[in-house]
């Protein structure tokens, strides 16, 4: 018969697995959704490995395990700050996006070694891997603050370049308000010049 420690790990596994299910299929729906966002769609692909390496590691499994699954959190944080879009994302947005990437590449390597750690090595770093998941927790948190500062950034100055081009507009069709009509004509003259010396350019 089982002992209870070994019934406590047997159901802790369970649980983490279910976790990782559920989260998986998350990731995968917002994966189908970021077609017009590629680097979002590495991120979702780096995240699943590392869901699915976090349930095979045995060196600081617990700790593994909540990093792997706010990897999860920021990829979801990440896309309900970005579906709405309606415009191509800035190139600032883009490069946090793909720092992110790296960052979980580097949490990969990681897990890598930490798979390959015998008992003997599981036993001897166990404070120095905790240590390094935390930083990489702080790190990840770090990342989806900058994300969201750098969106929030981009998204001030489209609005700014926008108010600014609006102003332009008004003025351009205030002035030729003002216009008497030959003026007008003039105008009207010096557009359709230059219309006819593009034509004759391409064609």
């Amino acid at each position: 018969m089982p002992g209870l420690s070994t019934m406590r790990r047997s159901r802790s596994t369970r649980v983490l697995s279910d976790v990782v299910t559920a989260t998986r299929v998350t990731l995968n729906a917002i994966r189908v959704s970021t077609d017009a966002f590629p680097p979002l769609k590495s991120v979702v692909s780096a995240v699943i490995v590392l869901l699915e390496m976090s349930e095979k590691i045995k060196s600081n499994r617990e700790g593994c395990a909540r990093i792997a699954q706010r990897s999860a959190q920021l990829v979801q944080d990440i896309w309900q700050q970005i579906k709405d879009f309606d415009i191509v994302l800035p190139a600032e947005v883009k490069r946090s996006v793909v720092e992110i990437e790296e960052l979980l590449q580097r949490i990969k390597i990681f897990f890598d070694g930490l798979q390959e750690e015998n008992v003997w090595q599981r036993l001897a770093r166990q404070d120095r891997n905790k240590s390094q998941i935390d930083e990489y927790g702080k790190s990840l948190d770090e990342a989806i603050s900058d994300f969201s500062v750098n969106l929030q950034l981009s998204i001030h100055r489209l609005h700014v370049e926008s108010a600014a081009t609006d102003e332009k507009r008004h003025d351009a069709v205030l002035a030729v308000s003002q216009m008497s009509e030959t003026e007008r004509l003039q105008l009207l003259t010096q557009i359709q010049v230059h219309v006819h010396g593009l034509q004759f350019f391409f064609y």
